[in-house]
């Protein structure tokens, strides 16, 4: 061998090492990418998670209670309530609102947070049809709830709607 033939020259070097910062850059965002995506779906399993738990245990409540006073019916998209009081299957006057964006329950005037540290309520609503006797219909309550991820990175937001029909018990 020649002393011209061993190594590699400069531009090779320089070469390869550019190829190699172009696929590291590549696989770094790639990276990246997946990790923000990785997080942003974690946090919507977390929202989604609470704001189900939440609606679950205020429908379970709801749907075996009694309205304290019969209401009007209200005109959901122009009026809805901003709370609504409930009289639950053991005789316990039960208010939900909200507190800044903290859904509360107000149960015997003991005030309890029910939504977790790491989602916010921006909107909770009720709206009341046939809950007049004279109506002969069935009770029902809307429930309308936006919450939001407190993670200001990947902010989700859950908007979620439900109508609940009251049982009525009797002993």
């Amino acid at each position: 061998m020649t002393k011209h033939t061993r190594g590699f020259t400069l531009v090779e070097t320089l070469v390869s090492i550019l190829l190699f910062a172009t696929i590291a850059m590549i696989v770094g965002s790639v990276f990246v990418s997946s990790l923000d995506l990785q997080r942003r779906a974690n946090n919507l399993q977390q929202t989604e998670e609470n704001a189900s738990y939440v609606l679950e245990t205020m429908i379970k409540e709801i749907r075996v209670s009694t309205l304290p006073v019969a209401l009007a019916d209200t005109d959901c998209a122009a009026a809805p309530l901003p709370a609504m009081a409930i009289i639950n299957s053991s005789g316990v006057l039960v208010v939900y609102s909200l507190n800044g964006t903290d859904l509360i329950r107000n149960a015997g005037g003991v005030d309890g947070v029910m939504n977790s540290n790491t989602v916010q309520f921006q909107r909770l609503a009720f709206c009341v049809s046939g809950a007049q006797p004279s109506d002969s219909k069935q009770p029902r309550i809307t429930i309308i709830a936006s919450i939001q991820s407190k993670n200001m990175k990947q902010q989700i937001t859950v908007d979620t709607q439900t109508t609940i029909s009251l049982r009525g018990l009797s002993d």
